[in-house]
């Protein structure tokens, strides 16, 4: 949290607080401007623009609290697109306000965990302010740290030589190396990146930006830091299926997939493509799904309006074939599903499961070849948009 480890700015949700947070600030000193930074789940946006009001930049600089106020007017609840927002863009819940300063020199430091060496490392660069994938790896300082024996000395002392700050700051930072790795371990986190740490006109270290992202299996024993997270920056379907313990992530196609381990999924996704169609979603419900998880899972396709035709691919060896059947028919029984179902069944119980789908009433193809079934999904998503370009109302599933 801000308090526990000394993160100077505040945040605002609105316009006012904006104006009343400047005007504490410009009275500690009038001659600082203000920076105003648009918060959302996105980078570029220094570089992005509102739809609603038109202001270019979620970054600005403000002379006055007044003119804070007028930006946060511009920003809060509007959408900011960014290059990494797409064209939709996202909505500006809050803003976040602190002063401005004036950077001599900007270096890149961040703490990750390594795949490769299993453990945590230390990432350093005397060139901030960019992606630290644009830049040349020769300049780029990589420090594993063994996980057991924590951060070590002469490994501060590494890192603080390429820093080449000067003697004055030696000590200021070596003690921000060691706190970075100790918040890394007691927030369990996954990445710390500061970019820029900056030396100012003063030769003061400051952090000017920075990121933090922890384990989601360890959001548990992080409960203040998971109830900081802004649910208004996530897709309300990722929201709904963490409720679920689905394992979704949204896409821009129009065949719904509903499959079982993600390596399947992957597969499934690629049949699709090969057959011209373009995956709505990944979805993994795991391999011991419920009839329940099904349920929710096939609510959650039905939701969608990409959604045209829904695929379910299910290879049972945890799984059972005709839980999964059941599922499907009380999703489509108790939402009044119109949507074309195709289902690959594999596995346990997929005798029963085929049974007791041929005996439901519905008109769900049932089949036990992949390929088959991708391409069948993509057929009926094809049929149902000739349909609905030519204004005529059909039903594929009964």
């Amino acid at each position: 949290t801000q308090s526990t480890w000394g993160i100077q700015g505040e945040a605002a949700t609105t316009v006012e607080q904006a104006y009343k947070i400047a005007k504490e600030m410009d009275a500690e000193d009038e001659e600082n401007d203000i920076v105003i930074k648009a918060q959302v789940h996105a980078g570029g946006r220094g570089l992005g623009h509102f739809i609603e009001s038109g202001l270019r930049g979620g970054v600005h600089i403000a002379s006055t609290p007044e003119e804070v106020r007028d930006l946060a007017s511009k920003m809060l609840g509007k959408t900011l697109v960014t290059k990494q927002t797409g064209a939709a863009g996202k909505k500006v819940t809050a803003v976040y306000l602190v002063e401005r300063i004036f950077i001599r020199k900007e270096m890149y430091l961040a703490l990750l965990l390594d795949r490769v060496t299993q453990g945590p490392m230390i990432i350093f660069s005397e060139r901030g302010g960019v992606n630290i994938e644009d830049q040349d790896s020769s300049m780029i300082v990589k420090i594993p740290i063994d996980p057991v024996q924590g951060l070590q000395n002469d490994q501060v002392n590494k890192v603080v030589e390429a820093m080449k700050v000067g003697e004055s700051n030696r000590e200021v930072a070596g003690n921000l190396i060691r706190d970075l790795y100790r918040c890394f371990i007691e927030s369990d986190a996954t990445m710390i990146e500061i970019n820029p740490l900056a030396k100012t006109s003063e030769g003061r270290l400051l952090i000017s930006d920075s990121k933090l992202i922890i384990d989601d299996n360890a959001e548990f024993r992080q409960r203040e830091l998971a109830a900081s997270e802004d649910q208004s920056q996530k897709d309300p379907r990722d929201i709904e299926a963490a409720k679920h313990n689905l394992n979704y992530i949204a896409l821009d196609g129009n065949i719904g997939c509903l499959v079982n381990g993600a390596g399947l999924a992957m597969a499934t996704m690629d049949l699709i493509k090969a057959q011209g169609g373009e995956p709505a979603n990944f979805l993994d419900i795991g391999g011991k799904a419920t009839d329940a998880e099904v349920f929710e899972a096939l609510r959650l396709l039905n939701q969608d309006s990409n959604v045209e035709a829904i695929l379910v691919n299910i290879f049972a060896g945890i799984a059972r074939c005709d839980l999964v059947a059941l599922g499907l028919l009380k999703a489509i029984a108790e939402l009044g599903m119109k949507k074309p179902v195709v289902l690959r069944l594999k596995g346990t119980n997929v005798l029963k499961a085929q049974e007791l789908v041929g005996q439901s009433g519905f008109n769900i193809f049932v089949t036990e070849e992949l390929e088959l079934a991708a391409a069948r999904a993509v057929k009926m998503a094809e049929i149902l948009r000739m349909a609905r370009d030519a204004k005529l109302n059909i039903q594929l599933v009964s």
